[in-house]
């Protein structure tokens, strides 16, 4: 059994580019209300992949995908996991595009983020078909911030992205795994267990 501690909110989106904005100023919203330093290298990340993952599905996997499943996790006050959730069976993989394109450099960028800060990327499938991609990275907490987090997101109602449980299921949790090679013992997202 899992005890650690986490604090954990879940937002579920359309699957549809105008959404981005909305759902990467919600998790920022979230992280803050968390104790985590807005100027911190782990947000500056964390936006940018938040923002990757969410095109990623409104690109390749929308036909598949009405709504995309977005879970933020603060994990016993030293990790961030993120998960993105869509119902398309096929895992993310960067493109092998050249220096000149214009797209096709987004997940090559997640995974020199998470190089650079430490962190890991892995894919989970899930029930209804899907995956849900999973970040995990070193992060900050101010604890006096933390104290006093009680509050989600604040946008206003009719462009709020309502919570949703994100299908994340015990079973079959293997996949593609993104590790930072010179490390020792890399970590595993909380609950998942390596293939």
């Amino acid at each position: 059994m899992n005890t650690h501690r986490r604090n954990t909110r879940s937002l579920h989106i359309p699957a549809q580019a105008e959404q981005v904005p909305l759902a990467r100023r919600a998790l920022l919203d979230i992280l803050k209300g968390w104790g985590v330093p807005t100027g911190s290298e782990t947000v500056h990340a964390l936006r940018l992949i938040a923002s990757e993952l969410l095109t990623n599905v409104i690109l390749h996997a929308s036909a598949a995908t009405a709504h995309i499943g977005v879970v933020l996790e603060l994990c016993d006050g030293a990790w961030i996991r993120m998960g993105v959730h869509d119902r398309h069976p096929e895992h993310p993989r960067p493109s092998n595009s050249g220096a000149d394109a214009t797209h096709g450099r987004g997940l090559k960028i997640v995974y020199a983020l998470l190089d650079e800060l430490n962190g890991i990327v892995l894919t989970e499938r899930t029930d209804d078909g899907g995956k849900t991609v999973w970040i995990e990275l070193p992060c900050p907490v101010n604890e006096h911030t933390a104290a006093a987090e009680r509050v989600g997101p604040k946008m206003p109602q009719e462009r709020r992205a309502s919570p949703s449980a994100v299908n994340t299921p015990d079973r079959d949790r293997t996949a593609d795994r993104h590790e930072r090679a010179d490390t020792a013992a890399p970590r595993v997202p909380m609950g998942i267990a390596p293939h």
